[in-house]
């Protein structure tokens, strides 16, 4: 636990009640259905300390259900979209007093404690989820001496952990943690009583160092990633303000907040795709007003949102989850056999921003099946046959706690049943003789046929000459498929010269075909 000199706020530490959180969970269905964003944050000055959320516009909410759990002065907060749970470090958690890796369950069904055989923890004190490689990484603020803290690490299936190699990097009462995706690493800073540095330390365990920065921060409190602007920026809590520098170092800048209320910020979000920063206030204490502010990353631009009905008293942590966003529609591919068999992708969709902590992946995928543009009762599998010609869309729609939307794959045009014959031209036979022909038929549609028939047609002209034999069944003619039918016509002792017949198939589209009958006269 950090003391007041380190943190230069008294009021932080306070010994808080233990008492076991039941507050109502999470918004209401409808309510999370309409929202593109909820935030997240932790209320370390209540007591009981709660996790709240609330809509992104400041309206609605409430707090998570915490059954399960006692929360002991939360300090860093990270989601998994992947199984719907919130990760806090809880840095004076458990009997012994050294603090607890938490989770609370998104969808309200309540809460318990993470642990990894062989990954420390004592005085947890920032938490971050690497979605990738489904790892979490925390740091340690206090050791068994000569430690001066660690960084831990842990798979999240709770299969593995350990602490990452930091050789070369300082190391001195760690607080909050940063992910950097782009180069492999992870990011803190250092107690400022042994002067103020930042650190990183690479995740394939291959050790670390100390950023070069200049200035030097005066402050190192909490870390966020903007991979698109390859930018690390952190908060320096007392002087109400953020610095940003390169993901590897270099010059520091500070961030211009104009517009926006800035009164001490622990824990903070970026949404590089809104080129955006949002923070809480933790100094505005119980007062909701201007609770949490926004501003351009480019500078300015700032704002200002005030939480209606969450809890809300020394906010900090905050957590952003966006509704999905589509980035490539659902694509239909036909089974090769049978071409009415449609299976149907879930689309492509924007991933998490781990390291920003701005979280917007789907949790589930919906399906519906279109034909002509109408919805089919029913049909709401990845995979669908059809049986009726038409146009056919699948509509996804993906979805988190945050909100939903849909995506629509291109149509796949099903084609009836089609017969396709093939048959001899000509047939060459005496007098009172039987022609024989073979005809050869294929579906070329994509649906199956219905009972089908070979059949043969005389000319009215010549049916005193010629009689015409019965049609031939084919059975259902699978698409693709090819069958074969012999059909003999008889001619009587009078016919003579050439007769003009017609082939077709009943029971499916396709074009007749006509052939020729020579009849010879009998010796």
């Amino acid at each position: 636990m950090h003391t007041a000199s380190n943190r230069g706020i008294s009021l932080r530490h306070v010994a808080l009640s233990a008492g076991l959180l039941a507050f109502l969970a999470l918004l209401a269905l409808a309510g999370r259905a309409q929202g593109a964003e909820l935030l997240y944050w932790d209320n370390y000055g209540a007591a009981p300390q709660s996790i709240a959320v609330a809509n992104g516009d400041g309206s609605g909410g409430g707090a998570l259900n915490l059954t399960g759990v006692t929360l002991d002065d939360p300090e860093g907060m990270a989601l998994d979209t992947v199984t719907g749970r919130l990760y806090v470090a809880s840095d004076s958690a458990g009997p012994e007093g050294k603090g607890a890796i938490l989770f609370a369950k998104l969808d309200g069904s309540g809460a318990g404690v993470f642990s990894a055989p062989g990954a420390p923890v004592d005085t947890p004190e920032g938490v971050v989820v690497d979605p990738v490689t489904r790892t979490i990484y925390w740091t340690n603020a206090d050791g068994a001496l000569p430690s001066k803290g660690s960084i831990a690490w842990a798979k999240l299936d709770g299969s593995a952990g350990g602490t990452l190699n930091t050789a070369g990097a300082t190391l001195d009462q760690p607080y909050k943690i940063g992910l950097d995706p782009v180069n492999g690493r992870v990011y803190w800073g250092n107690n400022p009583i042994s002067g103020v540095t930042i650190s990183y330390a690479n995740v394939n365990n291959t050790g670390g160092g100390t950023l070069s920065l200049s200035p030097a921060p005066k402050s190192a409190y909490a870390f966020a990633v903007d991979p698109a602007g390859g930018r690390l920026y952190w908060s320096e809590g007392q002087d109400d303000r953020f610095a940003y520098t390169g993901l590897l170092g270099g010059s520091v800048s500070i961030l211009d907040t104009s517009g926006a209320l800035t009164t001490s910020s622990y824990g903070f979000a970026i949404d590089p795709t809104l080129n955006k920063i949002s923070w809480p206030n933790y100094d505005n204490g119980v007062d909701r007003a201007n609770g949490f502010g926004f501003a351009s990353l480019g500078g300015g631009g700032g704002g200002n949102i005030t939480p209606v009905t969450a809890p809300f008293d020394g906010p900090q942590d905050l957590l952003v989850l966006k509704s999905p966003t589509g980035t490539a529609a659902p694509v239909l591919t036909r089974a090769k056999k049978a071409r009415s068999q449609l299976t149907c992708s879930a689309g492509t969709w924007a991933g998490d921003f781990a390291g920003s902590y701005v979280y917007q992946a789907p949790t589930t995928y919906a399906y519906q099946w279109t034909r002509n543009g109408s919805p089919l009762a029913g049909a709401s599998a990845a995979s669908f046959t059809a049986k009726t010609p038409g146009k056919y869309a699948c509509v996804v729609t993906a979805t988190n706690q945050a909100g939903a939307a849909s995506q629509t794959s291109a149509a796949a045009n099903v084609k009836a049943s089609k017969a396709k014959l093939t048959v001899k031209k000509k047939v060459t036979v005496k007098a009172g003789g039987v022609a024989t022909f073979k005809l050869k038929v294929a579906n070329q549609g994509d649906l199956k046929s219905k009972n089908a028939k070979a059949c043969a047609k005389v000319p009215k002209s010549a049916k005193g000459e010629l009689k015409a034999p019965k049609c031939k069944s084919l059975g259902k003619l699978k698409s693709g498929r090819k069958k074969s039918a012999t059909l003999k016509i008889k001619t009587t002792p009078s016919a003579a010269g050439v007769y003009k017949v017609t082939f077709s198939v009943k029971g499916s589209a396709g074009k007749p075909v006509k052939s020729k009958i020579q009849v010879l006269p009998a010796p």
